[in-house]
């Protein structure tokens, strides 16, 4: 908050010189009472926004919390199968499929064999919805399982209570409420999100089709939390038009896990055929609709792959068994243990995000947060902050190139990169973001006290710098304060401390509680950014001697940045600096050219010539192509196929073109 107090202009007379000081130092005062003021109502902004982050309930959930890898491992329990294998018949298109004895040349033969991946076709299956009788809420009262209760314990004991000492959030008896109920309403809301989301997914990866029915294994139950018994038509025929069966259940959860996916059946190579997804009625609401959305292709992505447990069956372009997903050292910059994926894809299109082309760079970090639920099988929250597959989920998460790499360097699916959102988080930080502690990084990305705003990493709100004094020490490498209690508000971001948005703080939103301020000329709307400003106007005085900061108009025109204040437009220095405008005292500090304006990456040292075409790894300047790629940025296609020797045998036997003693039958 900006105080602003304004003194008339006199003609100078002879005073009582006595009078005139009086008058100077009752100013003076006043502007110190103002800024005094200030300060309380910026201190009570603060503690509102962290009031109104206490407030949520289970009917005001704004984030989604993973559980996926507490679900996996209940499932590894003594006596369960965690999945069931069941091998598939596959066919490579264009081969065997050409009449006559002509023999195609072994580039177009390659071309057939490489585009046999066709959209995903994911089946939903609804018809467990509701129908367990110890598991699903059908009346209010009913008492039904979450995960397994103990078998020595009364019905009813223990009790769900995700707020207990300890709290009790799975193997427990759940008290149902109207809301647990799937009634037809939800069941609607519940067919629109899994179908949305099922078309996402047919968008953004392809996969070897089946040749004839998908075939299930029916083995044992499909999935967690008491399962789903597959069809027996789906045992017996198989699954028409199906790259992947969902069996949907619509069981309650606790907390503020909207969802909740695995897989429970692969094919031969280790890619998932059958998964079990449940959806908690009680999220099933229009307030809701958004944010289960993206939870939803978030829990869909663990069944397809991202998941440790899957890591094992990953496959290279051999399609052999990848000898390295992950590699886990000990980091001596973040001072613990840290498990990274090296995966190719993976760690190019990191490069390309962080520009970090440095050796330095070697992998992308997992989480290691957030309990047994999100450890291992998330993004490090840290570095990827808003990404969809850190362990917490939001409406403002966006899909990354990072994750669309993972599940293609498994081998099974081939990735549509122009499904992959702007992950601003991180962007052009350069190698020492990505290694090292989040408190030597710089601007917006860290701050240090509660008693002043700042700017959001992306520039698009105002914000505030929560801090928070815990009831125990920080571990070791997490006290970034000579207090060992003294952290950021999230455990899973490594208790890093950042600028976080107020509720009324955007520099976009036109409709904003917060009016901006005339007197600093602030502007709110879509083209409106937060910049540090010394700015008021002249005859004015602004109540805090210090820097502030406000929302002013900004514009990319002929390769630079442009600002507006008051209508009058200035350009700014290309790497950033103070701007003046007439009518107006002070400065306002402009960003860097890049910050705002820049669609690419960012010049920086060690880029690679035509970023190696996407083909390979660029590591200090230089390309390290990928396996069927050439030349020094990689544009250079080998038409490299592993089975192309296969793929020749086949059809000239199929031909009747094969004889294995002349010698000139692979001419």
């Amino acid at each position: 908050m900006e105080v602003i107090i304004r003194f008339g202009l006199r003609t100078i007379t002879r005073f009582d010189l006595k009078l005139r000081f009086a008058a100077v130092l009752l100013q003076i005062l006043l502007i110190l009472l103002w800024f005094e003021a200030a300060t309380c109502k910026l201190r009570e902004r603060n503690d509102l926004q962290w009031e109104s982050r206490g407030r949520g309930s289970s009917e005001n959930i704004v984030s989604h919390s993973c559980i996926h890898d507490q679900i996996v491992e209940e499932r590894r329990r003594p006596g369960r199968k965690v999945y069931s294998v069941t091998p598939q018949v596959y066919e490579h298109p264009g081969i065997g499929h050409h009449k006559g004895r002509s023999l195609l040349g072994i580039p177009e033969l390659l071309k057939h064999s490489k585009d046999v991946k066709q959209p995903i076709r994911i089946f939903l299956n609804y018809d467990a919805v509701g129908h367990s009788q110890d598991r699903d809420c059908r009346g209010v009262g009913d008492i039904v399982k979450l995960g397994e209760p103990p078998l020595s314990s009364p019905t009813g004991t223990p009790s769900c209570n995700p707020h207990g000492d300890p709290p009790i959030y799975g193997d427990c008896w759940y008290n149902c409420t109207l809301d647990d109920i799937s009634g037809e309403d939800k069941r609607r809301r519940l067919r629109k999100a899994l179908g949305q989301t099922a078309d996402w997914f047919k968008r953004a990866l392809a996969v070897e089709p089946v040749r004839g029915n998908l075939r299930l294994s029916g083995y044992s139950a499909c999935g967690q939390d008491g399962g789903v018994q597959l069809p027996r038509e789906y045992v017996e025929d198989g699954v028409a038009g199906a790259d992947l069966v969902l069996l949907v259940t619509t069981r309650p959860t606790t907390g503020n896990t909207l969802a909740w996916a695995v897989a429970c059946e692969r094919d031969q190579w280790g890619r998932a055929i059958a998964g079990h997804v449940n959806v908690a009625p009680r999220h099933l609401t229009a307030e809701a609709e958004t944010l289960l959305s993206a939870t939803l292709i978030h829990e869909v992505m663990h069944v397809l792959g991202f998941d440790p447990h899957a890591f094992a069956h990953f496959r290279d372009e051999r399609k052999r068994r990848r000898s390295q997903v992950t590699v886990q050292t000990m980091d001596e910059k973040l001072g613990r243990m840290v498990t990274r994926v090296v995966l190719p894809r993976v760690v190019m299109h990191s490069r390309h995000h962080y520009g970090a082309f440095s050796e330095n760079f070697t992998g992308l970090e997992l989480e290691d947060g957030g309990g047994r639920g999100t450890s291992g099988s998330h993004w490090e929250k840290r570095l990827l902050m808003n990404e969809i597959m850190t362990g917490s989920v939001d409406t403002r998460s966006v899909v990354s190139k990072m994750t669309l790499a993972l599940l293609e360097d498994s081998g099974w699916y081939q990735a549509n990169y122009s499904m992959a959102d702007r992950l601003d988080w991180g962007r052009n930080q350069g190698t020492d973001f990505v290694t090292s502690p989040c408190n030597l990084w710089k601007g917006a990305y860290h701050c240090n006290t509660t008693n002043l705003s700042g700017c959001t990493y992306n520039r698009e709100a105002e914000g505030y710098c929560p801090i928070v004094n815990y009831s125990g020490d920080l571990p070791q490498w997490a006290r970034y304060f000579p207090q060992a209690n003294k952290g950021g508000q999230s455990s899973l971001a490594d208790y890093c401390t950042y600028f976080v948005a107020y509720s009324d703080g955007s520099c976009t939103d036109s409709n904003s509680a917060r009016a901006p301020d005339r007197m600093l000329g602030e502007v709110r709307g879509s083209n409106s950014r937060c910049m540090a400003s010394s700015l008021v106007r002249t005859g004015f005085v602004r109540g805090s001697v210090t820097q502030g900061n406000g929302c002013y108009q900004h514009r990319c025109v002929n390769n630079s940045l442009e600002v507006a204040v008051d209508g009058i437009w200035k350009v700014c220095p290309k790497s950033g600096g103070p701007v003046q405008f007439p009518g107006f005292n002070g400065e306002l500090i402009c960003p860097a050219y890049h910050e705002l304006c820049s669609t690419g990456t960012v010049s920086m040292s060690g880029q690679c010539p035509n970023s190696c075409n996407f083909n390979g790894d660029c590591v200090n300047g230089k390309c390290h192509c990928f396996l069927g790629f050439h030349g020094h940025d990689c544009s250079k296609s080998e038409l490299y196929d592993p089975y192309w020797f296969y793929y020749l045998v086949m059809y000239k036997i199929k031909h009747g073109m094969f004889n294995l003693f002349q010698a000139n039958s692979f001419k």
